[in-house]
């Protein structure tokens, strides 16, 4: 079992050394593209949501 284990992890750092790690120009870059397409997101949901909201305002009152 401890054999197996200490296999395992053996492989996980064989497996590590092989990533091709981006640098620190490429992580900037990629951060920023996330928070872009995340706050792109979240607007669309506030509009949909605060258009839905209106609708429904309106149907109901």
């Amino acid at each position: 079992m401890l054999a197996r284990i200490a296999r395992y992890f053996r492989e996980v750092r064989t497996e590590l050394r092989k990533v091709v790690w981006p640098d620190r120009r490429q992580t900037i870059i990629y951060t920023g593209v996330v928070l872009i397409s995340v706050l792109g997101v979240a607007v669309v949901i506030w509009v949909v949501d605060a258009v839905l909201s209106q609708i429904l305002a309106a149907l109901l009152f």
